[in-house]
């Protein structure tokens, strides 16, 4: 049975790089350890061989602090590497639920964000990867740089602890100061690239119809109000950035002045004023680069957080107990299906069943629900309500990727992808070449496909602009013959096709009858009629007629006569 995981995937990939996360923590210790050799350095220079003039001290304090500082050099490259990798397990770990949600998300009327959330997780990785994460394993060294202050003197401890409060609340300014800018600026960047692909997806309609100009004018007053929002937070953030390195500098100038007087006074040595002054600007240096990286510490947060909605709402779920090879007997109870960003259900309350062999016609105007119910069979868009069963085992009992080896699907609007003919028709899985050939001859595009330059491995680019609307409809059928499937969903299947095309059709439905095979077609037209058993008649998302194909056929002519009659009836009173 399907289950929940009780885990969200963001924390699962999180708690995957712990490990990873420890080891620079750990490394982020010797680092900042590594660096009190300047101070200890300058305090030594000062205080012992600038007075003892002694120049072999000079050069084994130097010999001493060289190693330290390529220590610190060797840990940092260890630093980054360790954070690479932790950065690659995150995206690794999360790309298969990432993946599933995002699908997910697609189908959903209420949390469609496309492109957002692969750039979300590459937000949350880049943070882990980058310098963001090092920031974070060093600024609980702040407390100790300003501890080792005190231990200096205590009024040169005390200006570096209200430097560091005072870089802290400028951070905490940052929050404020820029949230607004950030949030607006990557709603308005999302409107905009969302625009921008409408338009490229639209390119042959928006050429045609002379629509560049109105196009470009729509995108461009998008692009302007995101520039504009984005202008506001570069200023913003470059004016906390300078406030902040000026008062870190002032700091710094201030501790310089009374560790001089301190040392006028005999209370320090001038080497302790040195070793201070580079200890405090290690102290303040993690919190200045927090308000230097505020911005992706916000999209940071703000990418979790709307991840960590998107799983909560479309929580990933356990692959369910695998099911036997179906033989294709279909139940429809009481389906209603409510597309994604729709206002109001297309399909309401429809029932049917087939036996496995069995062909179905889905008849009826635009707009009467047909491609809806097709999409729904095919496990494309989920039930509001009821339940469409497989030898009496619901879809939700089905792993999608496994039930979807066994239903062969046409969509009305044929989607291709970058690859060659084979590529697509094989479901871009590993080509076998026999099977290719088989749906391609059963769908009658074989000759079709020789005649192209390089017959199956021609590449057809993305979305098939290559081929012509009719051969992409055949290259699809063989896409959804190739494996021998069990049910067949064919929406619109000849709406692009010539005769031959419509004899090999009907050819292919008449083979996978005879197999055993249960084919269900949505059609308007009626020469697919003659070819299937049943008819199911629908009209606003309901059924107005279903059974035998010679009794649905006779049962519409009848309602069209009385209909007739008393248009007439009607007329001749009036």
């Amino acid at each position: 049975m399907t289950t929940t995981t009780t885990r969200s995937p963001l924390g699962t990939a999180l708690r995957a790089c712990f490990p990873a996360l420890t080891a620079t923590f750990v490394l982020s210790l010797f680092i900042n350890a590594s660096m009190l050799a300047s101070p200890l350095y300058s305090m030594q220079v000062y205080d012992r061989v600038l007075t003892s003039r002694n120049l072999g001290t000079l050069v084994m304090l130097t010999l001493i602090v060289g190693v330290f500082l390529v220590l610190y050099g060797v840990l940092e490259f260890a630093r980054s590497g360790v954070l690479a990798r932790a950065g690659v397990q995150f995206e690794g770990t999360l790309r298969h639920p990432l993946f599933e949600t995002m699908m997910k998300a697609e189908l959903s009327p209420r949390h469609r964000f496309g492109q957002q959330i692969i750039r979300d997780a590459e937000t949350i990785r880049d943070c882990i990867s980058s310098g963001t994460a090092a920031i974070a394993c060093d600024l609980p060294w702040t407390p100790v740089f300003v501890a080792l202050c005190f231990l200096q003197h205590a009024y040169l401890g005390i200006l570096s602890l209200l430097g560091a409060i005072v870089l802290f609340s400028l951070a905490l300014f940052t929050e404020f100061y820029t949230r607004s800018s950030v949030e607006r600026t990557n709603a308005l960047a999302n409107e905009a690239s969302r625009f921008v692909a409408a338009a490229l997806r639209n390119g042959e309609v928006v050429r045609g119809l002379g629509m560049g100009d109105i196009v470009l004018d729509r995108w461009s007053c998008r692009q302007s109000a995101m520039v504009d929002a984005h202008s506001t937070l570069v200023e913003r953030g470059a004016a906390m950035h300078s406030i902040t390195k000026f008062a870190r500098m002032a700091v710094q100038t201030s501790l310089l002045c009374i560790g001089a007087w301190l040392a006028i006074e005999q209370q320090i040595s001038p080497g302790a004023m040195m070793a201070t002054s580079i200890i405090m600007g290690r102290a303040l240096a993690p919190v200045e680069q927090v308000v230097g990286q505020w911005k992706r510490i916000i999209a940071f947060r703000s990418a979790y957080r709307r991840l960590e909605e998107l799983f909560q709402a479309l929580p990933v779920t356990a692959a369910p107990t695998a099911l036997p090879t179906p033989r294709g007997d279909i139940e429809v109870e009481n389906a209603v299906v409510w597309p994604p960003a729709a206002g109001r259900p297309s399909v309401k309350g429809v029932s049917f069943s087939l036996k496995a062999g069995e062909s179905l016609a889905i008849v009826g105007a635009s707009a009467s629900g047909k491609s809806s119910m097709a999409r729904a069979m095919a496990g494309v868009w989920p039930l509001r309500e009821g339940q469409i069963r497989i030898d009496g085992a619901a879809y939700s009992q089905w792993d999608q990727n496994r039930l979807g080896k066994h239903i062969g699907y046409l969509p009305q609007d044929i989607e291709l992808f970058s690859g060659t003919v084979a590529d697509n028709i094989a479901r871009l899985a590993k080509v076998d070449e026999a099977a290719v050939v088989a749906a391609a001859k059963a769908a009658g595009a074989h000759e079709v496909i020789l005649r192209l330059p390089n017959g199956y491995d021609t590449p057809i680019g993305e979305g098939g602009v290559a081929l012509s609307g009719g051969m992409r409809q055949r290259v699809g059928l063989a896409r959804a013959l190739y494996g021998n499937p069990r049910l067949l969903i064919l929406d619109e299947p000849n709406s692009n096709l010539d005769e031959d095309g419509e004899r090999a059709l009907a050819h292919a439905m008449a083979q996978m009858k005879a197999a055993g095979r249960t084919v269900i077609v949505v059609t308007h037209r009626p020469q697919l009629l003659a070819h299937v058993d049943r008819i199911m008649v629908m009209a606003f998302g309901k059924t107005l007629a279903c059974g035998p194909r010679d009794e649905v056929i006779a049962k519409m002519r009848g309602q069209r006569v009385v209909v007739a009659h008393d248009r007439a009836t009607a007329s001749a009173a009036a």
